[in-house]
């Protein structure tokens, strides 16, 4: 029976790269073969001809590298903006539902739970109006404040669970030598948590690059519209350029690999002791 169970585990294994890394590697071979090669009739997975022209044309300042790099850039400053204001308000959020005691503290935690489910289209149309009201369209820093309030409630949850598991000796110390609230967090919890503020950023990181629908709505000028729009316009109605397109996707999956794979214990340690306490 050991062996039955060893080959259901490389099995499942197998499927599950199969499934998870399948798309990336036809992605590659699709931007490294021929055009004319694709439409052939062939059986063939591998083609017989290699060519890196898709990369040579992204990479050489054509139009389309061009504006495939500015979308790069674009979602980068989004990145980076939704960092900057959404990590210092989850932590204080978080700290406040997890270690002061106030009325409508329990009520609160609750409701961040129900907001989780909220999906974001219920709520886009009424941005959108907002947005053209007071002007708002195509602007990374308000488009980046949707993104915190949709971030907002799974990473405070996480981060004030986090925060629960720190024994309170610490901080009944801290107030004894003379720390105030502010005091306590900037030179208690904040030290001691950077697993979690880790994998709050990789989320927040991950889940930015990815955004299509609402900056698609909010934000989707050539000054503002991240690599998602941009490579999803490589394909029009008149003619679609598979192997460009794929070698886009390809490039566009870079930095968020890499970011991934330097932080990755952060996000399994941060999300594991953010979920042992509710």
């Amino acid at each position: 029976m050991k062996w039955l169970k060893k080959a259901g585990y490389v099995l499942s294994l197998l499927v599950f790269l199969l499934l998870t890394l399948g798309p990336f590697v036809w992605a590659f071979i699709l931007s490294i073969t021929p055009e004319h090669a694709m439409l052939a009739k062939s059986t063939a997975l591998l083609p017989e001809v290699v060519t890196w022209k898709n990369y040579l044309e992204l990479f050489g300042g054509s139009r389309k590298g061009q504006l495939l790099f500015a979308g790069i850039a674009n979602s980068l400053k989004a990145v980076g903006m939704t960092l900057l204001v959404g990590i210092p308000i989850c932590l204080m959020s978080a700290y406040t539902l997890s270690r002061m005691e106030f009325k409508g503290r329990k009520f609160i935690r609750n409701l961040l739970l129900i907001t989780m489910v909220i999906p974001v289209m219920a709520t886009i149309i009424p941005l959108f109006r907002i947005f053209v009201a007071r002007q708002l369209l195509d602007n990374v820093f308000w488009l980046s404040l949707v993104y915190v309030s949709s971030y907002l409630p799974m990473i405070t949850w996480l981060m004030s669970n986090y925060f629960s598991t720190i024994p309170k000796e610490l901080e009944e110390a801290a107030v004894i030598d003379g720390c105030g609230r502010l005091a306590v967090f900037m030179r208690i919890f904040l030290p001691i948590s950077y697993p979690i503020i880790l994998s709050a950023a990789l989320i927040i990181f991950l889940n930015t690059w990815n955004q299509f629908q609402i900056p698609l709505i909010l934000a989707s000028s050539v000054e503002t519209k991240p690599v998602a729009i941009v490579v999803s316009e490589f394909m029009t109605k008149d003619s679609i350029q598979y192997g460009l397109t794929a070698a886009a996707g390809i490039i566009t999956v870079i930095p968020p690999a890499i970011t991934a794979l330097i932080f990755r214990k952060f996000l399994i340690s941060g999300m594991m002791r953010g979920s042992v306490k509710g």
